[in-house]
């Protein structure tokens, strides 16, 4: 439903920093469920590499991709215990595969589908990036997955289910210079500006209540932008707008000015905390937006001025804080963070604006900025 916005950057670098570390023991892996399903030979690329499409079937067991893996997250103590399980493909066809890991259990209901709430990618050199992080008890992926040629690449289907809601889910990633890339949204369409009900000069002399009702009413879209500066889209068509699903919950709330422009910007609330849109000259823009328990997004003030506020406090090793000051131009300028990190014998390090602190320093600070 939401998109990630170009303040996450310094999110991101901040929450990989946390999530690395030590530790000993073997087979396991990060805050995860996964699914696994039957033991299949490390040739099982050979029917993808040679057709336009097959299907990849998930191996249990340790291989050197496990092995990287294990060695890049074996700080986490969910990992101890676990079992591995990848999908091996070959994206460039020299050869060499790369692979998609999980680290969990098989389902005891359905041994087609594996326990797993974080999945890695790693390279042909070996190379670790961590694609989901959170805790799920909830998400499984299928044991057999799709690896198909579209448009002339290879791309690999990471599908899934989501027992709580009944939802089934699908990632798309395909190999862009070298590194993975999330391409779901570009071959879905999703990120694709459809024909508002509004010519563009209706829009514009439009009030910025008018422009937000008729975004909430699915009639317009919002804009945001992209950590990589694009512009993308986000609708409301397929909302619930519920209060009491909490898989589905998005409520209007008080407007406020968040961007410190003497003007009040709209808010939806919605389980990771709030989205901020900016309604003036014929459109709406999205510029702050909750991303799950490791980005919740919220506002205070500060120093006489409205701050966005990201903020890190639901698992256990760490707690963050990511503050913006954006201007009336939808421009961030000023930004600060505090948080801390534990390491395995439970001690924590201190920051503030990424240099470490003590941790008196870091109480002070923090009893400035929220007054507590």
């Amino acid at each position: 439903m939401k998109k990630k916005i170009a303040v996450y950057v310094l999110i991101s670098a901040s929450i990989a920093f946390a999530l690395q570390g030590c530790g000993e023991e073997k087979p396991g892996l990060l805050e995860n469920d996964v699914k696994e399903k039957s033991t299949v030979e490390s040739d099982s690329t050979e029917d993808i590499t040679n057709g336009t499409e097959g299907i990849i079937k998930l191996e249990e067991g340790e291989n050197e991709y496990t092995e990287a893996v294990y060695e890049f997250a074996s700080s986490v103590d969910e990992i101890q215990g676990e079992q591995f399980a990848s999908y091996l493909v070959d994206f460039d066809e020299n050869g060499k595969n790369e692979a998609f890991v999980l680290c969990g259990h098989q389902d005891k209901e359905d041994d087609t589908r594996w326990y797993s709430s974080t999945v890695w990618f790693v390279n042909e050199s070996l190379e670790v990036e961590q694609l989901f992080g959170w805790y799920d008890p909830n998400v499984t992926y299928y044991v057999e997955e799709e690896f198909k040629d579209i448009d002339g690449e290879k791309c690999f289907y990471l599908s899934g289910y989501n027992t709580f809601d009944d939802e089934p889910f699908s990632y798309m990633y395909m190999l862009k210079d070298g590194s993975i890339a999330d391409v779901t949204e570009d071959i879905n369409d999703e990120n694709e500006a459809f024909e508002s009900k509004y010519t563009k000069e209706e829009l514009e002399v439009m009030t910025p209540q008018e422009l937000f009702d008729a975004f909430c009413n699915g009639e317009i879209q919002a804009e945001f932008t992209d950590i990589d500066g694009n512009t993308g889209y986000i609708d409301t068509k397929d909302w619930g707008w519920s209060e009491d699903d909490m898989n589905d919950y998005q409520k209007v709330v008080d407007p406020y000015d968040v961007d410190n422009d003497g003007e009040l910007e709209y808010i939806i609330d919605t389980i990771y905390g709030i989205m901020c849109f900016d309604c003036k000259d014929g459109k709406v823009t999205m510029f702050a937006d909750g991303e799950g328990t490791a980005a919740f997004c919220s506002y205070i003030t500060y120093n006489n001025s409205t701050w966005i506020l990201y903020q890190d406090t639901m698992h256990e090793g760490r707690s963050m804080y990511q503050l913006y000051k954006f201007n009336g131009n939808l421009q961030i300028e000023d930004s600060m963070n505090l948080y801390w990190n534990e390491d395995e014998d439970g001690n924590r390090t201190y920051y503030y604006n990424d240099d470490e602190i003590s941790e008196e320093t870091y109480n002070d600070i923090y009893s400035d900025i929220f007054g507590e």
